[in-house]
């Protein structure tokens, strides 16, 4: 969406918003943006970037060729479950 249709869609909201006169449903409006908002902001916490993605691959990587050079202690999948 351009910034020109951006702008757009937002003065046919304000227009809309300006042509209520009811106080309750003005508050209903209020309340469902603000939902709508929080919404959005939790969705974008979770989604987890690119760079996120590539540096714990990387991370990873890194500790298999530390375990492969005995730098690092490996424990079996059923050492790790009896310690569990």
């Amino acid at each position: 969406m351009t910034t020109m249709e951006l702008k757009s869609l937002k003065m046919d909201l304000v227009e809309e918003l300006l042509s209520l006169n009811d106080k309750e449903m003005l508050n209903r409006v209020k309340n469902y943006l603000k939902r709508l908002k929080k919404m959005e902001a939790e969705k974008e916490e979770k989604e987890i970037t690119k760079e996120e993605v590539l540096a714990g691959i990387d991370a990873g990587l890194k500790e298999v060729k530390l375990s492969m050079e005995g730098k690092l202690e490996v424990k079996t999948a059923r050492e790790f479950i009896n310690e569990l």
